[in-house]
């Protein structure tokens, strides 16, 4: 089974994200392809399997990004499910995205003449915190061997 990602590239500084607009295929092995299957309707489930996995962050490191080791990027695309509404978020965003993130943050109206700024700002202030969560840090992993060492000198 073939995915298809696209990334967005986190800067630190600028505390932005900016499209990268090449789109990568990676090859799936069946029993990865039976846990894709399993979590492709969710779409945050999908998201932290494909983040936490040693298949995937070797790929990102050795094949997507294998010159940019300090690198900060997420997720954008997978397949057609997209994530850019977490990287791009804005007040004036369409009523789809307020709705996904009213229930995903749990933020209830107390009523429908709210402000919508209002409900906008507590939305920015969840995905401040949740856009953290999704950032992928492609900076080389110290093994405890390598801290060891540095600790003996």
């Amino acid at each position: 089974m073939q995915v298809k990602f696209e990334f967005v590239i986190y800067d630190e500084v600028l505390d932005s994200f900016q499209p990268d607009e090449t789109v990568y295929t990676l090859a799936l092995n069946e029993e990865q392809a039976q846990t894709y299957e399993l979590l492709k309707d969710d779409d945050l489930h999908l998201y932290n399997w494909f983040q936490e996995s040693d298949f995937f962050l070797n790929w990102i490191r050795e094949e997507v990004y294998p010159e940019n080791k300090n690198k900060k990027i997420a997720i954008s695309v997978i397949n057609e499910l997209l994530f850019l509404r977490f990287f791009f978020f804005k007040v004036t965003s369409a009523d789809v995205h307020y709705e996904y993130f009213k229930k995903l943050f749990d933020i209830l109206e107390e009523s429908d003449w709210q402000d919508r700024e209002d409900i906008g700002k507590e939305i920015l202030d969840h995905l401040m915190i949740k856009r953290q969560e999704l950032i992928i840090d492609l900076s080389p992993e110290e093994t405890d061997e390598e801290d060891s060492t540095t600790n003996a000198n």
